[in-house]
């Protein structure tokens, strides 16, 4: 899909020759979506198509023209029966007259976070463009590290009642999800810094101009990333903690059943062995008397008794 936006941020359906000054918003393109954006602003097509790789790292790349700033954003996943976290590469091409945003999925906190990042005061300038941007999404990577935290300790209270495989899978899904922010967090915080000390140009050969407020809410951006760096490295601390426990806890509760299976029949093994012994052909002892089953009886359970006995004297039962 394609929205174009003109200078005054309202949607507008413009010829190619009266887009300069335009906001051309690609999410979920089609391949004539990506032709049409290319012919307004004039961006090759082949840098549109990077910044839909969805395995594309945050970079910078050049050409005369042209500069295209790649950042990964948090997205929400549909998983089976629940919400998965994930990151999608957010494409921001600026050319010498217009901006094009590419993103290859749909999704509404993405959309919303480009529209929160449109200013019309001045018109789309690509300094406050990139400076918005990196910014909401530095600050929607918090919010989704603030509802992980959330799950984290439903996570935990639910395991401390019962270890189910729906809670083991909800902390797999957490553990994946924080491993993506951090990853994605960490190159994110490459590019901005790279982009507060050394600038960004348009092309070759136009530098871009900071603004001080554009310069404040660059170093917001950045100090937002770094504390979703620093959330997102203690969560997988903790995950990887509650994991191991969990593990531990799993592992001792089957020994414990193990141990008391075997007990179990250690002391079914007693009468079982005598009455096997009186089941047998052959002349036994007191086989003629009249209360010999019960004798028989009565022997197999103080013996089974005094087995018990024996084994929660060594806490073995």
């Amino acid at each position: 899909m394609i929205t174009i936006y003109g200078p005054d941020g309202l949607v507008s359906d413009m010829a190619p020759s009266t887009c300069e000054g335009c906001w051309i918003e690609l999410i979920e393109p089609a391949p004539a979506d990506i032709a049409m954006a290319s012919a307004l602003s004039g961006v090759d097509e082949q840098l549109i198509h990077e910044a839909l790789d969805l395995h594309e790292r945050p970079r910078i790349e050049q050409d005369d023209s042209t500069t295209l700033l790649v950042i990964r954003a948090p997205h929400m996943e549909d998983g089976a029966g629940q919400d998965r976290y994930s990151t999608v590469p957010l494409g921001i091409l600026l050319a010498r007259t217009n901006i094009v945003t590419v993103c290859k999925l749909k999704d509404e906190s993405l959309t919303k976070l480009l529209q929160n990042s449109r200013t019309r005061a001045e018109g789309f300038r690509s300094e406050r463009c990139i400076c918005n941007i990196s910014r909401n999404v530095a600050i929607l990577f918090l919010h989704y590290l603030k509802d992980i935290s959330t799950k984290i300790r439903e996570v935990e209270h639910e395991l401390a009642q019962s270890l189910s495989n729906d809670d083991l899978k909800v902390l797999l899904n957490l553990q994946k999800s924080v491993t993506y922010f951090h990853a994605a967090l960490k190159t994110n915080d490459l590019i901005l810094d790279r982009i507060n000390r050394k600038g960004l140009s348009i092309g070759s050969q136009t530098k871009l101009a900071f603004t001080e407020d554009e310069e404040d809410i660059l170093d917001g951006a950045l100090t937002d990333t770094r504390q979703g760096i620093y959330m997102s490295k203690i969560f997988t601390e903790v995950l990887n903690s509650i994991s191991s426990v969990y593990s531990s806890i799993i592992s001792n509760s089957v020994n414990q059943i193990m141990k008391l299976l075997t007990s179990f029949t250690v002391i079914l093994m007693i009468p079982t062995l005598i009455t096997s012994m009186y089941g047998m052909n052959i002349p036994l002892p007191m086989q003629e008397h009249g209360d010999a089953f019960a004798v028989v009886g009565t022997v197999s359970a103080l013996l089974a008794a005094g087995a018990i006995l024996f084994m929660k004297f060594r806490k073995m039962l």
